[in-house]
């Protein structure tokens, strides 16, 4: 995986993560089963789901903090701020998924809840659960096979991933669902519901061109209390946000082409070079010029 942390001005931003293993092949799905005493605060722009299999901690996600302990799964949405550490003389043991939206919001299971599972719903929707019980021993179960499934060769590997990832996500909804004594308190998200389909579509049309009030306007909001949201949902100003989705597009260009870099700006839904230039700069450290040579040196 790749961090990136931003200097300067940006240097309150959280540690961005932008690449997984397989993130650019035709099924971009990641898995790793690991320990952890401690991970700083971060965001990405893939779907984390994970698995707590030993050790005790907190978890801290858009700064509300819950308590991360054997069965506990979390979903992440793409852009979540979240941080965690594990109980002081532990380790947390966990599988972790990382793998794109588009991977469940693509097929017809959008139109039996998964999309409003990821995207948002009128009803807050929970970050985590704690599975006990014959819950917990059901995904326990389900998770190695995951894990196990993942680490294979086998024919129709990546039919068999995605038929176990919805069995852990239906096994996630479900636990979310439990009757008061046994439910997980929600983490509530304000206007959830109006910012996750805003996020999806920039994340579809980045290459576009948007702005806040072409977007308000698309989507019934006002420009500002829109640019409130991104900014307390993601720690981020929206047109940072846009320029770091089409800066990750300007990378791959710049690393499987030999298009000229005044061509890739515009590609990657610039509208100007300078801009372009300074966005580069500011995310990668470097220009796009010595970003090219670097990676193929590298390569």
């Amino acid at each position: 995986m790749k961090l990136e942390r931003k200097g300067g001005k940006d240097a309150m931003y959280p540690q961005y993560l932008f690449e997984y293993p397989n993130v650019e092949t035709d099924f971009p799905f990641y898995m790793k089963k690991k320990k952890y005493t401690s991970v700083p605060s971060h965001r990405h722009d893939f779907i984390e789901l994970s698995f707590v299999l030993e050790g005790t901690g907190k978890e801290r996600i858009n700064g509300t903090e819950h308590n991360l302990q054997p069965g506990t799964v979390v979903l992440l949405l793409p852009y979540q701020i979240h941080e965690y550490d594990a109980t002081p003389g532990e380790t947390l043991q966990m599988y972790i998924c990382n793998f794109d939206m588009k991977l469940l919001t693509a097929g017809p299971e959008s139109a039996w809840g998964v999309y409003e599972l990821l995207i948002g719903s009128d009803n807050p929707r929970s970050t985590h659960i704690r599975l006990e019980g014959h819950d917990l021993e059901e995904g326990l179960l389900l998770w190695e096979r995951l894990y196990r499934e993942y680490e294979s060769s086998k024919a129709w590997k990546p039919i068999m991933l995605r038929a176990l990832l919805l069995e852990a996500l239906a096994l996630f909804v479900r636990g979310s669902d439990k009757p008061d004594g046994k439910r997980i308190e929600r983490q509530h998200q304000k206007n959830s519901k109006s910012i996750w389909p805003i996020v999806q579509y920039v994340y579809n049309h980045y290459l576009e061109p948007l702005s806040l009030t072409s977007l308000s306007e698309q989507f019934h909001i006002h420009p500002t209390q829109l640019s409130t949201q991104f900014g307390s949902e993601f720690g981020i100003h929206f047109i940072d946000f846009l320029h770091e989705l089409r800066i990750r597009h300007a990378c791959s260009l710049l690393i499987s082409s030999d298009l000229p870099i005044s061509q890739i700006a515009y590609e990657s839904g610039f509208s100007s070079y300078p801009t372009f230039s300074r966005s580069f700069h500011r995310t990668k450290g470097m220009s796009p010029r010595d970003y090219r040579e670097q990676q193929w040196r590298e390569r």
